[in-house]
């Protein structure tokens, strides 16, 4: 099974979905006053994460059809990097030296598993 390069980029795509559906969770969370669920359903954020972790998902389904699962979900690792970008450009999170070498690593992983 050899998908088209274009599942690629979707694949990519839908991963930075997932870490921005994670990046409006993250501001959603901050109305929560313990665990009251009333409030979480009336901030904006919470719908719009929602509705890019939908996308995420179904994107992820579609890709299915194309790729190996034993390939598609390792990379789908690549989230973790796109989370990490996020971090920093939009919560001015520091990056390590530490996190750069866990992304490297990351890379290396899904560059060896989407060789076969």
């Amino acid at each position: 099974m050899d998908p088209h390069p274009i599942y690629y980029g979707m694949l990519i795509g839908g991963c930075a979905l997932g870490a921005f559906a994670s990046y409006f969770f993250k501001g959603a969370s901050g109305a929560l006053n313990g665990l009251n669920v009333t409030i979480l359903l009336r901030q904006k954020a919470f719908w719009i994460g929602g509705f890019l972790y939908l996308i995420a998902a179904c994107n992820n389904i579609f890709l299915l059809q194309h790729f190996l699962y034993s390939i598609l979900l390792p990379m789908s690792s690549i989230t973790y990097i796109w989370t990490m970008v996020i971090a920093r450009r939009l919560l001015g999170e520091k990056i390590t030296f530490r996190k750069i070498i866990g992304i490297c690593a990351i890379v290396l992983g899904a560059v060896l598993i989407s060789q076969g």
